[in-house]
């Protein structure tokens, strides 16, 4: 099934890795920190290295009732790139952004900055993204004009070619939620074992990294919040495609995991949504990540 454009009223481990082994799943970690002299080591704290591979994306063996819109098809991502260990949170992103733009006040009893950070448009992530890659000397991913609630942006370069943070592609996405598997959801063929959705949420989102992480060491690429993705929606191609970047353009951006308010079959990892990147929601957020060399 096509889902239509979702236009949001709703009135929705220091760890660097260092194995360069071409399996998702064998990747390990490092104990670098902040005093690390290295730039490109401290910018990489809190975040996994997913080395380069080639997958099968979409409708796989290991998905079920799969939509119009998850052909299967081969992509081959030809660098490594480094993907957050949890979505970000609301701590973070005031700390970074100085406003929060989230609902939820608490999470598991811990207060708000363990709670990922949700009411967050495309525009915002972008910002967000920017904000830290200007922190850590690095090139910008985005264009933006504006400020606050009322940024707007665009990509600035093609992200594969971008050192900066940024949004995952969407096929970076799924590799990462993938890990080397074929698994239903990011991690586990069981959903309550790695995400909340209406299942086990109890109506709520919970703090970040509450749940098993899948092979990489990613927590809630399934469930808690949906994550946008960098990529303009559209329907695959069916052919083999290596590094993919999405449509030039479009109406709607692909977000991705599923979240709290959902049921689990959206927390798949084939699982595909769309909204427009002005649009928020009170169960979407977003997870940095930051090509290799």
């Amino acid at each position: 099934m096509t889902l239509a454009l979702l236009a949001f009223s709703l009135t929705a481990c220091t760890p660097q890795t260092t194995d360069d082994s071409a399996n998702p799943g064998d990747a390990d970690t490092d104990t670098d920190t902040d005093t690390d002299a290295d730039a490109d080591a401290d910018a990489d704290a809190g975040f996994v290295k997913v080395p380069a591979s080639t997958f099968l994306m979409g409708c796989t063996d290991g998905q079920s009732d799969c939509g119009s819109d998850e052909t299967e098809h081969s992509v081959t991502l030809t660098h490594d790139y480094f993907v957050g260990v949890t979505e970000v949170t609301q701590g973070q992103f005031r700390a970074v952004m100085g406003y929060n733009p989230a609902g939820f006040t608490d999470c598991d009893g811990l207060g708000p900055d363990d709670c990922p950070v949700e009411w967050v448009t495309w525009y915002q992530s972008a910002a967000y993204a920017n904000a830290m890659s200007d922190a850590a000397g690095l090139a910008e991913c985005y264009t933006c004009t504006r400020s606050g609630t009322g940024v707007q942006c665009d990509v600035g370069m093609n992200p594969y070619d971008c050192n900066g943070y940024r949004l995952l592609t969407e096929a970076e996405w799924e590799g990462a939620a993938r890990c080397g598997t074929d698994l239903l959801y990011a991690g586990s063929n069981d959903s309550s074992a790695v995400a909340w959705t209406t299942k086990n949420s109890g109506d709520t989102p919970h703090a970040v990294g509450g749940l098993a992480p899948n092979a990489c060491g990613l927590y809630d690429m399934s469930g808690n919040v949906w994550e946008w993705t960098q990529d303009w929606y559209d329907d695959y191609g069916t052919g083999a495609a290596t590094d993919p970047a999405g449509p030039e353009s479009g109406s709607g951006r692909v977000f991705r995991g599923g979240g709290w308010s959902y049921d689990a079959s959206y927390a798949r990892v084939a699982f595909r949504y769309v909204g427009g990147p002005e649009g928020a929601s009170y169960a979407l957020g977003f997870r940095l990540s930051r090509s290799g060399p």
